[in-house]
């Protein structure tokens, strides 16, 4: 069985034709929201598919599974990895009005709790690295690099060398060739991450290059080469994860960066308008 059919909605379409009627509606259950089989009994499941525990018990050995237990392992798996078919909630009759306090109450909690977990002498010492980089790279993949993107928009205004990557028509190599002990990467590296991540910040960390990795809760592999870490709660109670904790952290990181540059922040920024005016780019 390939990769892509060990899944369980690739199981699912391999066998449908297989399934009987019954077992069929647990799949049209499932496929709109396999997330439910990491969180409900094989009871629950069966009930909500309006289908016996018995069906259930069936449907999962059919698709190959040791039992049931085992699929909801997988289906677990799928969820901590961040895949966003295993994080979307089942179809819910709840009204708008209570869906969106329930993402305002978890939006407004990923902001507490990422907070509160920052270690303040680790902030400062990232801050001042960056302060006093000869260059500042933002590195980040896929919607990592949203957020990277964010970083290198601000710290633009204030750092006169920073660079974003990976750039298209680009290999990182000829990048990180130039980069040494007196510059500072920050790498971004959200829940899904590709494994180029993992492998630049290996290469960066034999070139002795100082990190700042920002990261989900679960910070993986990549942590260990890093100099300084950020870890910020990205839980959502619909089906993408959240980045206002991200988007908050990182603007606070950039504040902070500016403020420790002083003078030299402002005096970059003063050309930067200046140029504006000059070149009548904006309003």
């Amino acid at each position: 069985m390939s990769a892509k059919a060990a899944t369980l909605e690739g199981r699912i379409r391999q066998h449908w034709d297989q399934l009987s009627s019954h077992e069929q509606r647990l799949a049209d259950v499932l496929l709109a929201a396999p997330g439910q089989l990491a969180m409900n009994t094989a009871t629950e499941l069966a009930h909500s598919a309006g289908v016996s525990k018995a069906t259930t018990t069936r449907f999962f050995r059919h698709l190959g599974y040791e039992s049931y237990e085992a699929a909801r392992r997988q289906a677990r798996e799928m969820q901590s990895s961040g895949s966003p078919l295993y994080l979307q909630p089942a179809p819910s009759a709840s009204p708008l009005a209570s869906i969106m306090q329930q993402h305002l109450e978890k939006e407004i909690a990923n902001l507490v709790n990422s907070y509160r977990t920052l270690d303040s002498e680790q902030l400062q010492q990232a801050v001042t690295a960056i302060s006093q980089a000869r260059r500042v790279v933002v590195m980040g993949w896929r919607h990592s690099q949203t957020i990277a993107h964010l970083i290198y928009r601000d710290l633009i205004h204030i750092h006169s060398d920073v660079r974003l990557l990976p750039r298209p028509g680009d290999s990182l190599a000829e990048h990180m060739a130039a980069l040494t002990a007196e510059d500072v990467v920050i790498c971004v590296g959200l829940r899904r991450r590709m494994p180029a991540l993992e492998a630049a910040m290996n290469a960066l960390a034999e070139r002795n290059v100082p990190m700042l990795y920002i990261a989900d809760v679960l910070s993986g592999k990549p942590a260990r080469h890093a100099q300084w870490v950020i870890r910020c709660h990205t839980d959502s109670s619909l089906i993408f994860d959240s980045t206002a904790a991200l988007s908050g952290v990182c603007n606070l990181l950039c504040s902070l960066v500016a403020r420790q540059m002083g003078k030299a922040s402002n005096d970059h920024l003063a050309q930067i308008e200046a140029l504006h005016q000059s070149l009548d780019e904006l309003e």
